[in-house]
């Protein structure tokens, strides 16, 4: 389900539009339901996902007052880490793009961990179509 965001007095620049800082904590907050697969507690502070890395590329000048919505989609699972892609509109205009890199992890053992099958049946719901479609063309 796409995230809708207003963006607020205090994410503009002296520019008149929405400043570049605001799109990673938009983009973040859009992994959210992701980040629920990862987590036992509703405050997520057992979260076992770190950011490996991230990167955003924005298309067009985002302007207040005007709602934003954020699409977040899984492009590829390997062993253990996610592929996130997310895309921000702005009247039903790509606005900005963005990939980010997620690891499965483990703090006591200081390294990452594999994901489950279960977490990947359950993160299902947010493969983009190009992904969901090799899995079902290696499984035939």
């Amino acid at each position: 389900m796409p995230l809708k965001v207003t963006p607020r007095f205090s994410e503009v620049d002296v520019l008149g539009h929405v400043t570049n800082t605001a799109l990673p904590v938009w983009f973040e907050e859009g992994r959210q339901e992701i980040f629920r697969h990862f987590s036992r507690e509703a405050s997520m502070r057992d979260l076992t996902l770190i950011l490996r890395r991230y990167e955003i590329d924005f298309l067009q000048q985002i302007q207040p007052g005007h709602e934003v919505c954020i699409e977040t989609r899984i492009e590829n699972i390997g062993r253990s880490s996610l592929s996130i892609v997310q895309q921000a509109f702005q009247h039903d205009v790509l606005v900005a793009s963005g990939r980010c890199v997620m690891v499965h992890f483990d703090y006591a053992a200081n390294a990452s961990c594999a994901i489950s099958a279960e977490q990947r049946q359950a993160l299902s719901e947010f493969f983009t179509e190009g992904y969901a479609q090799s899995l079902a063309t290696a499984q035939a």
